[in-house]
Formats: structure tokens, sequence, C-alpha cells
């Protein structure tokens, strides 16, 4: 892809455009103690990228499926306060500042639900950069379904050619990949790189290497 023709640049969220591992992970232990429930940290940690209903379906027994509705309402009542930790990786500001005076288009697609994204980006004053943010609630098919792509690029009036894609996670990867666009990796997620790595996708050390592609 000539880096000219590129119209719109994508972020995902979590993991790429702010540091909320432990966070999120916080607010999993904490809603999960409130059911007298415990899971491994890097059972959630390797999933990072998929919504919480998602990642409690898969590390839970079946015989406590019928609490994960609740769970996910307890965890997003305790993101509120455990929140109050995340930071936005080094270069996130200065590279959305960068690519908005080049005329770029810019779109948000993540996995979080609305209100806890934008409260996010409410605290750091960036949510003006964005185009558009398209969130769970807008998309019945979590990454790695690409649906949540598709719906950022129509969105946004663009062509999925026209398109670079940035995330941190596997998901993002595959997703990206099934919608037909160009996607790189920021290497925030240990757990995820290697898979990244190993399906060619070219890797960032920091979000400031964007700046280098486009």
């Amino acid at each position: 892809m000539n880096s000219n023709l590129i119209k719109a640049v994508i972020f995902d969220f979590d993991g790429t455009i702010v540091d909320s591992y432990e966070a999120h992970l916080e607010s999993f232990r904490r809603a999960l103690r409130k059911y007298s429930l415990k899971v491994d940290d890097e059972e959630i940690y390797r999933r990072f990228g998929k919504p919480a209903k998602v990642i409690l379906a898969e590390i839970l027994p079946e015989s406590v499926h019928h609490l994960i509705d609740d769970i996910v309402m307890e965890k997003r009542r305790e993101f509120i306060e455990t929140s109050s930790g995340i930071r936005l990786f080094k270069g996130v500001e200065e590279t959305l500042r960068y690519l908005r005076s080049k005329g770029v288009c810019l779109g948000l697609a993540t996995s979080a639900d609305r209100p806890s994204v934008m409260r996010v980006l409410g605290r750091f004053s960036i949510q003006h950069y964005f185009d558009t943010v398209v969130s769970s609630e807008d998309v019945v098919e979590a990454k790695p379904n690409p649906r949540i792509f598709i719906l950022t690029v129509e969105r946004l009036g663009v062509e999925p050619d026209d398109c670079i894609i940035v995330g941190d996670s596997i998901f993002d990867v595959i997703a990206a990949v099934e919608a037909g666009m160009r996607i790189v990796v920021v290497a925030n997620n240990p757990y995820q790189v290697e898979g990244a790595r190993e399906m060619g996708v070219e890797v960032l050390d920091s979000m400031d290497e964007l700046k280098n592609i486009i």
C-alpha cells in the first residue's frame, strides 16, 4: 500500500490508545470476587481485545454462565474506579495530532462499551480527534469478527484499501485480514505480539513509529 493513498486510520482502544490492562484486570478481579469467583490473571490477559462477556464465557465453568451478565455489569461499575489509573501510551496524542494535520480521517473501533470509552477519551481530552467511535453497542459480533472494522470504514466514508488499522492483539489482526484491510500492531501486549509477527504483520515498538508509515 502506498502511504500517500492512506485516507483513514482506524485505532483499537484498550491496549493501543490507552494502557488499561491493569485497570481492566482489577475490575475483573473485583467483579468476580463479588460472586466468590477467581481466575488466573493470565487467562484474562491473553484474551484482551475481546468483550468482557466473551472473555468470561471462555474462562468460567458452564455452571456459572448464568451469572455472566451480572458480572459484566459489576465489572463496568468497578471500572469507573479502577480506570483512574489508565494512562495514554507514549506518543499517542502527538500521533493523532500529526495525522489530523495530514488530513487523515480517524476512527476508533473498540469492543469496549461506549460509556467507558467516552469517559476515558474525555479525561484525556482526545475525543475531538476521532471522526467516529464504533463500540460494542454498534455491532453484534465482536472481534475477531470483521464487522466492527467494516462499519467504521462505512462511517468514515472511505474504501477499505484506503485505510490502515492500528491494534495490539491477534483479534485485531484476524478481523482486519477478514475485512481485507492492512493492519499494523503496536507491541504493547507481550502475550499477543508474537502471534501477530507469525502472521506477517508489521509490528511497531511504539505509536510514534506510525509517522514513518503515513
